[in-house]
């Protein structure tokens, strides 16, 4: 009878001690999955200088859109954060947001303080993204990251070349006012409305040279 007591407490402890790592582990996956790559490859940032959460008074709305460039692959990884603010949580992983654009598909990201009445969590779905900022005044900037590494690799579709690189995606954002129900729009540097075709080019108009250019970003459709 004590044998099969000690070997079912053995069997417990095994249990338990899986059951701890596994608690340890899954923090670190979430954080994985929402840090966005560090690179200083501006091939694949979109930047934007100025952005601001402010308690009963603004927030910042930005959108991202894939408006199915004939340079565009269909589907497009996009990590965007917020710089320079005080985050819940307060590191990398709350500060950002990871998806993925379809072809014709727009995402919308909230920044705003953790105690705004209407923009929580309760509007967040596959398409809506919200950062959290610290109950107090906040101001920063916004940098986008495209999730392919190589942004001037491409994937040959029906003979056409065609890349998953931000320059293939518009990006949107205004710094919203609520009281006045104004705001001042955001400039965003390295998405579509900044690329376009230069001299670099090879024998393709679609065709970018690796190291120069990644491929016509605007103006094919």
């Amino acid at each position: 009878m004590n044998t099969h007591k000690m070997k079912a407490e053995k069997s417990n402890r095994k249990i338990f001690v899986k059951f701890l790592f596994l608690l340890l582990l899954i923090p670190n996956i979430a954080h994985s999955q929402v840090v966005v790559p560090e690179t200083n490859l501006k091939s694949r940032v979109v930047i934007s200088p100025y952005a601001q959460a402010v308690p009963n008074d603004s927030y910042t709305f930005i959108s991202v859109s894939h408006p199915s460039l004939d340079s565009a692959l269909t589907q497009i990884g996009v990590g965007l954060e917020v710089l320079g603010m005080g985050t819940i949580p307060n590191n990398a992983a709350g500060r950002a947001t990871i998806f993925t654009v379809d072809a014709g598909q727009t995402h919308r990201i909230f920044v705003v303080n953790v105690s705004h009445s209407t923009l929580n969590s309760s509007i967040v779905d596959t398409r809506t993204h919200v950062i959290f900022t610290l109950d107090s005044a906040q101001f920063g900037s916004v940098r986008a990251v495209g999730i392919h590494e190589d942004p001037a690799a491409s994937t040959v579709v029906n003979g056409v070349r065609k890349y998953s690189n931000l320059s293939q995606l518009n990006f949107w954002g205004v710094v919203f006012v609520e009281a006045s129900g104004t705001g001042f729009a955001m400039e965003f540097l390295g998405d579509a409305h900044d690329s376009t075709v230069g001299r670099n080019f090879g024998s393709s108009k679609l065709e970018g040279i690796k190291g120069f250019s990644s491929g016509v970003g605007r103006g094919i459709n």
